[in-house]
């Protein structure tokens, strides 16, 4: 099976509509994945939903900079590369500093804080009944949510966040790959 570029690539799109709308929710993007016969060191959902998020008009940083993975996003979106504190879209890979990413990304301004940057972070795995307490919009009361990083991202997306309606999107995809999104709405504490 091949990736139908308009069909698979519309239902990864629908899916990280569905995460940012429902936080908390985890998702399976495993068909689509499975449709990319590429051989990439990227991950195949982190690199679906470059596919899905960027082209021509966008710019996207790479935490690890490694040029291959950069020309490789490049070259298949159409996208610019950025620095991280430019990027529309921040792509951090398995094992980079996520809390530097989040705190050198931009977070939009008063007048237009929609363009505050997307962070997409790689993490080990993804778990509906984690130890992070969510809630706001689109969650009914709190939901659960684990994401298997250490707490540092945590406390550098609350200072990115803290005056809203500034600030940034969270994504997260793991290696099955499955994707989960935090809005900067969403507030998160630690514990059950």
């Amino acid at each position: 099976m091949l990736l139908d570029p308009v069909h698979d690539l519309q239902a990864v799109f629908r899916k990280l509509l569905d995460a940012m709308s429902r936080p908390g929710l985890v998702l399976d993007l495993g068909r689509e994945a499975g449709g990319l016969d590429l051989e990439v060191s990227l991950n195949k959902g982190l690199l679906l939903v470059a596919l899905a998020l960027l082209d021509a008009e966008t710019s996207f940083a790479l935490s690890s900079g490694d040029p291959e993975q950069s020309k490789t996003i490049s070259q298949m979106t159409y996208a610019k590369q950025a620095g991280l504190g430019e990027a529309d879209f921040i792509f951090v890979t398995a094992g980079d500093d996520s809390a530097q990413a989040i705190a050198g990304a931009k977070a939009g301004s008063l007048v237009d804080p929609h363009l505050g940057a997307t962070i997409v972070i790689e993490v080990p795995s993804l778990d509906e009944a984690g130890t992070l307490r969510l809630s706001g919009p689109g969650i009914e009361s709190t939901s659960c949510l684990g994401i298997g990083l250490d707490n540092g991202w945590l406390a550098a997306r609350k200072a990115k966040n803290i005056e809203f309606p500034l600030g940034v999107d969270l994504i997260f995809v793991d290696q099955v790959p499955r994707l989960a999104a935090l809005p900067r709405t969403t507030l998160v504490r630690q514990g059950a």
